[in-house]
């Protein structure tokens, strides 16, 4: 029964059961709490201009009489009763009397601002984790799209080569590229029909050509050279096994 808060509005300064007086010292200190503000502001007195914090008020011990209906003594020992025991800070002068609430917000937001902050956090701490989630499953689901190369077999090649009126030698072409580690340049080769057919764009002049000067490659463009030959060995032997 003694935690949490209730709320309540500041007209209740204005009705006649709270204006009945004298006040009780409970009812003095609820006035200091409606009397504060709740939000920052700047206030002009005597031509200056002073900020005013969220907490605080600007007042005076004559009004604080009249407000509580207690005399100028009563009014000094209660705001120095309350600052003894922590719960104001009081500056007085010639005009003006400042009351500074202690830890105004204990007693204003404490369910309500920290439940908000919390909510806030665990919102943004919520979010953060699924916009990563999202990310690693797109990442996972771009990873998933590339498409893995196959080696082609030989019978693979050999098939396209004659669609295309065996004008690449398919063991040349495999032989080329196994040794290669089926790469192109430093990259991996995504299509084998693209390089057959690029072979056939370059015959004479192509990629087995630009490596006269590797000797590793000597063997590959002597084959090359005997296309013809091969060709007809092979269909003899296909012929055979038909």
């Amino acid at each position: 029964m003694n935690e949490g808060w209730v709320k309540t509005y500041r007209s209740l300064t204005d009705h006649w059961v709270w204006q009945d007086k004298p006040f009780s010292k409970g009812q003095a200190w609820m006035d200091l709490l409606l009397m504060v503000n709740h939000c920052e502001k700047k206030v002009l007195i005597d031509g200056k201009l002073i900020k005013i914090e969220r907490g605080q008020t600007v007042t005076s011990i004559r009004k604080l009489c009249d407000r509580w209906g207690w005399s100028n003594t009563k009014v000094k020992r209660f705001l120095k009763m309350l600052e003894d025991d922590s719960m104001l800070v009081v500056k007085s002068d010639t005009k003006k009397t400042v009351i500074n609430v202690v830890n105004y917000s204990v007693y204003q937001d404490s369910e309500n601002e920290k439940t908000t902050e919390k909510r806030q956090s665990n919102d943004t701490e919520t979010s953060q984790k699924h916009t990563n989630k999202n990310e690693k499953n797109d990442k996972n689901e771009k990873k998933s799209n590339i498409k893995r190369f196959t080696p082609p077999t030989y019978e693979q090649v050999f098939g396209y080569c004659k669609e295309r009126n065996n004008s690449v030698d398919a063991n040349v072409f495999i032989d080329f590229y196994e040794s290669k580690g089926w790469m192109v340049g430093k990259n991996k080769m995504k299509d084998w029909k693209a390089a057959v057919r690029n072979w056939e764009r370059n015959r004479g002049t192509g990629a087995v050509r630009r490596e006269k000067k590797n000797p590793a490659h000597l063997d590959c463009e002597r084959n090359h050279d005997f296309d013809s030959l091969e060709q007809q060995l092979l269909q003899k032997q296909l012929g055979d096994e038909l």
